[in-house]
């Protein structure tokens, strides 16, 4: 079973491109992992979040801790962290 991680990736800066983060998110995800949708929220000043919604096995070690990893060691971001995790299917 899956379950859907809602994950908020703060840029380092304004001057980030959103788009190209993404990518760069969906191309390192782990096999098993999918990018299904993301959006941006405004933080302030100009500033956006990346909102990733990310589906994953349920049962992986470490839970969304490796995914929090991955994504705070991309360049241009300066945090993620994990907003929610809902379990898919019943």
């Amino acid at each position: 079973m899956d379950v859907l991680v809602i994950l908020k990736v703060f840029p380092e800066s304004d001057e980030i491109n959103l788009t190209q983060l993404s990518e760069e998110i969906k191309k390192r995800l782990p096999e098993g992992y999918r990018l299904v949708k993301n959006e941006t929220e405004p933080i302030a000043y100009g500033l956006k979040a990346l909102i990733a919604y990310i589906q994953m096995p349920e049962n992986t070690e470490g839970g969304t801790d490796k995914l929090e990893e991955l994504v705070n060691g991309i360049e241009g971001v300066s945090h993620a962290e994990v907003v929610n995790v809902t379990r898919l299917g019943f």
